[in-house]
């Protein structure tokens, strides 16, 4: 029965791959053409956030909110916390507000045809080995807030290896001080189980999405950017708890639960 079960794993797994690697192409050609012809972010967006709900339904994710009563969705925000799979990208494209833009690293623009959608849906780049170049990718994202556009970080700056909460990195935080919007930290639950890291079995499963109260940054300066990243944190640490007391069947096995 134990490699039975090991087969349906890797038929499973390799259809979910299948899947969402054929989506992810078909969908960065057609916002590619959708921008050739004249159509807007917005309308962009949207076809992004098709995408994502089709590459969650697809694997067999089902994504749950919890929080979202703490959110205006008129306003701008950052929305700052956890990255532990690469299942989170289209799981919060799948839920966020559909006015938010993603930054990230610069490697990803240079991917053929998928670099161009990101380009194409509005999102910005950063050059993550240059502190100048990143300070103005920073700036770009400061503006685009200002005017009207959420965006995500990820603080931790890359993906956790045992499911611990790394320290924050101040420099994406540093985006709501500049932009006076406030950071809304989140935690996101049960995708390491899902897609496992380092590797490609998808387990289909619920993913659930715990988004905390905003936090205000427009008295905040330059200078209290590590405060605010160290109350980001804990406040997700918080969210996290919450879910692991809530959701512990959600837990991938060997994750930390401190």
């Amino acid at each position: 029965m134990k490699y039975v079960w090991k087969l349906l794993r890797l038929i499973w797994s390799t259809w979910a791959v299948a899947w969402a690697a054929s989506i992810l192409l078909f969908f960065s050609c057609l916002v590619i053409v959708l921008q050739l012809l004249g159509f807007n972010e917005k309308v962009i967006t949207v076809v992004a956030r098709v995408w994502a709900t089709l590459t969650a339904f697809g694997t067999g994710v089902k994504i749950k909110v919890l929080g979202f009563e703490n959110l205006d969705h008129d306003e701008a925000y950052v929305f700052a916390g956890n990255h532990a799979s690469a299942a989170d990208i289209p799981i919060l494209q799948a839920i966020l507000p559909p006015n938010f833009r993603w930054i990230a690293k610069e490697e990803l623009f240079s991917i053929p045809i998928f670099g161009a959608a990101l380009r194409a849906a509005g999102y910005i780049p950063i050059n993550r080995s240059s502190g100048r170049e990143a300070m103005r990718s920073l700036q770009k994202a400061a503006t685009r807030i200002a005017t009207g556009a959420s965006v995500v970080v990820f603080p931790e700056g890359t993906r956790t290896s045992d499911g611990e909460l790394l320290p924050f990195k101040s420099g994406g935080l540093l985006l709501a001080i500049k932009s006076k919007r406030p950071v809304v930290p989140f935690y996101i639950h049960g995708s390491r189980k899902v897609l496992q890291p380092k590797r490609y079995y998808v387990t289909p499963g619920t993913v659930y999405v715990y988004m905390g109260q905003p936090l205000e940054t427009g008295e905040l300066k330059t200078a209290d950017r590590d405060d605010l990243a160290e109350r980001t944190r804990e406040k997700v640490v918080e969210l996290r708890n919450r879910a692991i007391s809530e959701h512990p069947e959600q837990l991938f096995a060997g994750d930390g639960q401190g």
